[in-house]
């Protein structure tokens, strides 16, 4: 199951999540959701011990497409579950910005 979370839902949330973004390093340069860690989705199953599970983790990536199946991977895979940032960065900027 594809545990998700609403752009609304993240604000009243922070910071108390950890958030990653699974973007390309210059996606992230040119702009991220702050406190947001970049973990490439190349890279992410590999650096799974930078995830605090001691917390709630929430994946994003530009629009939600591409964090999808790492959430999905990473419970299958590794039992971890993770939250996907519907609509991604992108969703996230439109929220905030009202």
């Amino acid at each position: 199951m594809l545990k998700k979370i609403t752009q609304k839902e993240l604000i009243n949330k922070l910071p108390e999540v950890q958030l990653i973004d699974i973007r390309e390093p210059y996606e992230y340069e040119e702009g991220h959701i702050e406190n947001s860690i970049n973990i490439p989705m190349g890279d992410f199953l590999e650096k799974l011990d930078k995830l605090d599970k001691s917390r709630q983790i929430i994946i994003y990536c530009n629009t939600g497409r591409r964090s999808k199946p790492v959430v999905y991977m990473t419970y299958k895979l590794h039992n971890i579950t993770l939250y996907n940032l519907e609509g991604g960065y992108k969703n996230f900027l439109k929220t905030s910005a009202k």
